[in-house]
């Protein structure tokens, strides 16, 4: 699975929308047995900051 890009509108940002985004996305991705190539940077920057444990799924 691929993941581009995330988008939340500005007024909500800040709510941490984009941190359950990039949760769930991840999580769809592992329950259904896929690698995973990040291509958007706060996915990446989620990953390294808070989900470790999902490095090891990535594909570079």
């Amino acid at each position: 699975m691929t993941i581009r890009s995330t988008n939340v509108p500005k007024e909500l940002g800040g709510h941490g929308i984009g941190k359950l985004l990039a949760k769930a996305a991840l999580d769809y991705a592992l329950l259904n047995g896929q690698f995973i190539v990040i291509k958007c940077r706060f996915v990446q920057y989620y990953i390294d900051k808070y989900e470790p444990q999902y490095a090891e799924y990535i594909l570079k």
